[in-house]
């Protein structure tokens, strides 16, 4: 019964952590003259707006079943049309930043939280969860692979002719494969980057 209330626990807290993460990115681009998320009707805090049932649910049990060590997984993601920023490259740089910022943000909060107040057993694992989901869902998405926020930061700063085919790379027939080998790779480069922190972390509880 406690595994169950702890799976339960920690996919709640993950796709929190997910639509904020994506919320950040709408608010920056929108912030930054871009109405696309605002007319897409995602500017809301409406879980069913953001939910992929794939990467909010199903994924994160799975993870969560086979005790691989560590969790993540992914909401809709807001779309954006960086056409509409003032200056296009720092503007997309800007929104794709704005995702795992927040979560750092977050995962600082509870820190410190952890830190500072003397708190119950249940509220220290609440807290050390959300510090652990968010520190991997900011780290996991600063990994420059497509489809993942660092990539885009990266993208941003190499010259017109190579971001141009690049672009045409992923939009072609091959741009699901290679953002699903993308999204491979950076498992396993979290798994044995991240996983390592979040195991020190458990000192705190």
């Amino acid at each position: 019964m406690i595994e169950v209330l702890i799976t339960v626990l920690v996919i709640a807290i993950l796709i929190i952590s997910i639509i904020i993460h994506e919320l950040a990115h709408g608010f920056v681009s929108y912030f930054l003259g871009d109405p696309t998320p605002k007319e897409a009707g995602r500017l809301t805090l409406n879980p069913i707006k953001h939910i992929d049932p794939l990467g909010s649910i199903f994924l994160p049990l799975l993870l969560v079943i086979s005790n691989i060590g560590i969790i993540f997984g992914w909401a809709k993601p807001v779309p954006i049309d960086p056409r509409n920023y003032k200056n296009v490259r720092t503007g997309w740089i800007l929104t794709a930043i704005a995702g795992p910022t927040s979560n750092f943000i977050i995962f600082g909060s509870m820190f410190l939280i952890l830190y500072l107040f003397n708190l119950g057993e249940v509220a220290k694992l609440i807290i050390w969860y959300a510090m652990a989901i968010n520190l991997v869902l900011g780290t996991f998405n600063l990994i420059p692979v497509p489809p993942l926020d660092g990539f885009w930061l990266i993208f941003n700063i190499l010259p017109d002719i190579i971001r141009n085919k690049i672009l045409l790379l992923l939009e072609s027939s091959y741009g699901v494969v290679i953002n699903i080998a993308g999204a491979f790779f950076a498992i396993l480069i979290a798994k044995y980057t991240v996983l390592p922190i979040i195991v020190s972390l458990q000192s705190l509880l």
